[in-house]
């Protein structure tokens, strides 16, 4: 994927996370950290509890910038 901002290749990976990765609207942080509670998120990969989750992102490594689509997520199937 070519970097919006600079024009560069971006390398393709996965953030992980032990929890639901959701966006949430604003910047106040959140007791109840599940999407489910917060009006206007967006779940980005759902929680699985054996494989966590995960979510395909693209990093530019001179802009500093990472990718993520912002698509829900039903279920992440790259091998554990």
């Amino acid at each position: 994927m070519e970097c919006p901002y600079c024009g560069k290749e971006m390398e393709d990976g996965l953030i992980q996370s032990a929890n639901e990765i959701a966006w949430y609207k604003g910047r106040k942080r959140h007791v109840f950290r599940r999407a489910a509670f917060h009006k206007d998120s967006v779940v980005l990969s759902r929680l699985s509890l054996f494989k966590g989750s995960a979510v395909t992102a693209y990093l530019c490594r001179d802009c500093k910038k990472v990718i993520i689509n912002a698509s829900p997520v039903s279920d992440y199937n790259a091998p554990v």
